[in-house]
């Protein structure tokens, strides 16, 4: 049957490979998550860049981007299927794409809010040590995650820093401040250390 499959595949027109190809290793990623998420109760998922709001459910996410491919791939080959020409295919491609990206984001930000509005405040996380998840901008350009505990849990958290420099995954980090319901404020141990340094009484 895989013979089958990679002579179809091979016999395939090139516009035809590429849609496929990108449905299929979509369909693949996002099942691959899945699983993970039901057997493990984890989440693979991270933002690809600093636009992304974190937690998977900015533009630039491995999972947006593979709903988003899905649809385009899946429909771009559909329609090439049904005899229409690459330029039809790709305009079907990337509507679908897009509905389904945004149904994906509304989906994933109506789950988060009814995250927020349960018994979590993330109040309790100030002044507690944690590790950079995914990294952050410096001068609050841009949400990273850390990983801190927060009620007794390990808790994946959206964050920002008033840091010049941008904060590498696996840096430690003390929260200071929550700017807003579900993002903190956060600094480096090490910077932390340094003020106390800078700011106890000299001897004599």
């Amino acid at each position: 049957m895989l013979e089958k499959m990679l002579e179809s595949y091979a016999a395939m027109e090139p516009a035809m490979k590429i849609f496929v190809t990108l449905g299929s290793v979509s369909s693949f990623v996002l099942f691959v998550q899945m699983i993970f998420i039901l057997l493990v109760g984890g989440d693979v998922d991270f933002d690809l860049g600093e636009v992304g709001e974190g937690g998977g459910t900015g533009i630039f996410s491995i999972r947006s981007i593979g709903s988003f491919f899905v649809g385009f791939g899946w429909t771009g080959a559909m329609l090439l299927e049904k005899g229409y020409g690459v330029g039809v295919a790709t305009l079907g491609g990337t509507i679908m794409g897009s509905i389904i990206l945004s149904a994906f984001l509304a989906m994933m930000r109506w789950m988060q809010s009814l995250k927020s509005d349960g018994t979590v405040d993330y109040k309790n996380a100030i002044g507690n040590i944690g590790t950079v998840y995914i990294p952050i901008s410096p001068r609050r350009k841009g949400i990273g995650q850390i990983e801190v505990q927060l009620q007794g849990r390990l808790a994946v958290v959206g964050a920002v820093t008033d840091d010049e420099e941008k904060m590498e995954t696996r840096t430690a980090v003390r929260v200071k401040d929550l700017i807003d319901t579900r993002t903190l404020l956060v600094e480096r141990l090490e910077a932390e250390s340094t003020n106390k340094e800078n700011s106890s009484p000299t001897e004599t």
